[in-house]
């Protein structure tokens, strides 16, 4: 055997065994391929939800432990979700957007968009009920309702991954919105007008263009969301009905406050 094909035989032996670095290039192409499959794939959040390159998911498996996967001699990653992790992380996500977004306080019917209207009114803006008065987030919580964006939200035992992390996907988007209500309620707060004082048109006019800034976009993004979140809905009820046994589901508000009821 020739002395270049004994040590390439070598190292492959050794990598085998791994007792040798795999060459530049098995490891670029590994890493390349990891990347990307994160970058399609995993949530913002702290689990982890890619299934692994070579990985597939079967609809309606069990609720597996987490499995962890390798990449060439390196250590662990971080392991693929299971069903009640993802399920834990859209309660958790689902809570923090019902009350940044919608409810003030789940043990009192008080809601942001009806305190952003006393607001708007105490910095001198008529209601017009045009667009950029949010009037997308009036969501009431109603066991009838289906079609009522995530206030409507419903999970099943055995959702396919895929669709839980649809899920996810849209309450990550609704709660990048968080924090431009916490922007509307500081232009508000700092345009009230004193008690005796009457309203200063060029100041309302400034507080109305700066609010309107951010809260018409806003409504705009939120709009879409619910249109999408409402198909979601649907989707997850078409699938459950598709499995062996009947469920009713339990709402996502119900999980979030187990003592609302």
């Amino acid at each position: 055997m020739k002395p270049h094909r004994a040590h390439r035989f070598l190292r492959k032996v050794l990598e085998f065994f791994h007792l040798s670095s795999p060459s530049t290039k098995r490891v670029k192409a590994r890493n390349s391929t990891k990347l990307w499959c994160v970058a399609t794939t995993t949530p913002r959040h702290g689990i982890c939800a890619t299934q692994g390159c070579n990985q597939v998911e079967v609809d309606g498996q069990a609720d597996d432990p987490p499995q962890y996967t390798t990449v060439g001699d390196a250590a662990l990653q971080k392991p693929v979700p299971t069903r009640s992790q993802l399920e834990c992380l859209i309660v958790k996500l689902w809570k923090k957007v019902w009350l940044g977004l919608y409810q003030i306080d789940d043990n009192e019917d008080r809601y942001h968009v009806e305190r952003l209207e006393a607001l708007s009114l105490g910095a001198g803006l008529t209601r017009t009920y045009r667009a950029g008065e949010l009037q997308v987030l009036r969501r009431h919580f109603l066991r009838s309702e289906t079609n009522n964006g995530i206030a409507s939200l419903k999970l099943f035992q055995g959702l396919s991954l895929s669709t839980l992390l649809s899920v996810i996907h849209i309450l990550e988007a609704y709660e990048s919105e968080i924090e431009n209500m916490r922007l509307l309620y500081s232009i508000l707060r700092s345009g009230q007008l004193p008690l005796h004082e009457t309203a200063d048109l060029a100041q309302t006019a400034a507080v109305r263009t700066e609010y309107m800034a951010i809260a018409e976009p806003m409504e705009k993004r939120i709009r879409k969301y619910d249109i999408r979140m409402n198909v979601v809905n649907m989707e997850i009820c078409d699938e459950a009905m598709g499995f062996y046994q009947r469920q009713r589901g339990e709402y996502i508000y119900h999980k979030a406050f187990p003592n609302a009821w």
